[in-house]
């Protein structure tokens, strides 16, 4: 899933450049996807090195050794960038102290829309905090087989915000109680059986159904609600297929870029922001993705690479040799 994970990082980036698709934001569709993946690595990790609860400690260190080193030099980077080239912006008025301790452990930056942080420094990372509300929930979920309970509770919340009687963009995009379920479907696309088949099918296929009905008229379009169903209803089938595919070596090096060009192109845009007005043509948002892609690749090299050899020896601590790493690992 690797080229597959790039082209979500690349749809996110250019979203937040102005680029829309027939008037559908892309990045949306790109996190549901993200989600989906997260539900299916998430799985395989659990039940492959860390499927009994006092093994629950071992996985969350996994996931900070994931999200956390790359995240750390973008964040500081970013907080940088803004204090000397952008004074007197709205990013540089959420340079303060409360506001950047606030954002570092990362849970809270998914809380935003509370008032718990302020997104300005790193924007997209409000999904990270997302994620890891995911990832301290799936472990309990999946040891003590109670998915299907959190997937039904999830998608009663979903349809409550998507049909619009609570904030459809908070409760059904960016809150894990509306889209816990996107994430199970994921989860249930690994070593999927016919319950867990028919659950997947059927999300996708309403799903479907829902997002004509949106772009019909039939259901009021609110925020967002048109691109979420559009994601689950595309990236059941892509997420699915591409799970089946062998492992490919240039596939990996593909994956193993997307996350520093997910965190960085809000870095590389502030940076251009500040010696010319930018607008945001093909020229500009290839030379955005460019810059993104080459920093990816040394900080992969430099600061990623150093963790996995540490999140290996976790798993190597579960059970005898180091365990492997999932194919597809996801970040959004």
């Amino acid at each position: 899933m690797g080229a597959y994970r790039l082209l979500l990082a690349m749809l996110v980036a250019i979203s937040h450049m102005g680029v829309a698709f027939a008037g559908f934001n892309p990045g949306v569709i790109a996190v549901v996807s993200f989600l989906l993946i997260s539900g299916f690595v998430m799985t395989s990790l659990i039940e492959r090195n860390y499927n009994a609860p006092e093994q629950f400690q071992r996985f969350y260190a996994d996931r900070v050794l994931r999200l956390y080193p790359q995240f750390l030099l973008y964040f500081v980077s970013s907080c940088a960038v803004i204090h000397f080239l952008l004074p007197g912006t709205p990013q540089a008025a959420a340079l303060t102290i409360n506001n950047i301790v606030t954002s570092l452990p990362i849970v809270p930056m998914g809380f935003y829309m509370f008032g718990i942080t302020i997104p300005e420094i790193l924007p997209a990372a409000w999904s990270l905090g997302l994620e890891m509300c995911f990832y301290l929930l799936i472990p309990f979920l999946i040891v003590y087989k109670v998915r299907g309970i959190a997937y039904a509770l999830s998608v009663a919340v979903f349809m409550v915000a998507a049909l619009g009687y609570i904030n459809t963009d908070v409760y059904g995009y960016r809150l894990l109680p509306g889209v816990l379920f996107i994430f199970l479907c994921g989860s249930y696309l690994y070593r999927m059986r016919a319950r867990a088949g028919m659950i997947v099918a059927g999300t996708a296929i309403v799903a479907a159904l829902m997002f004509l009905a949106i772009v019909t008229g039939l259901i009021p379009r609110r925020p967002f609600n048109a691109e979420v169903t559009a994601g689950i209803a595309l990236g059941v089938p892509v997420v699915f297929v591409l799970s089946k595919l062998k492992y490919h070596r240039v596939d990996e090096l593909l994956g193993n870029i997307s996350y520093g060009v997910f965190l960085n192109h809000f870095v590389v845009m502030y940076v251009l922001r500040a010696f010319w007005p930018v607008a945001y043509d093909a020229s500009m948002i290839s030379l955005v993705l460019l810059l993104s892609f080459a920093l990816s690749g040394i900080s992969y090299y430099f600061v990623e690479r150093p963790a996995l050899k540490l999140r290996h020896a976790l798993r190597a601590g579960v059970r005898n040799g180091a365990g492997q790493e999932p194919r597809g690992e996801t970040f959004a």
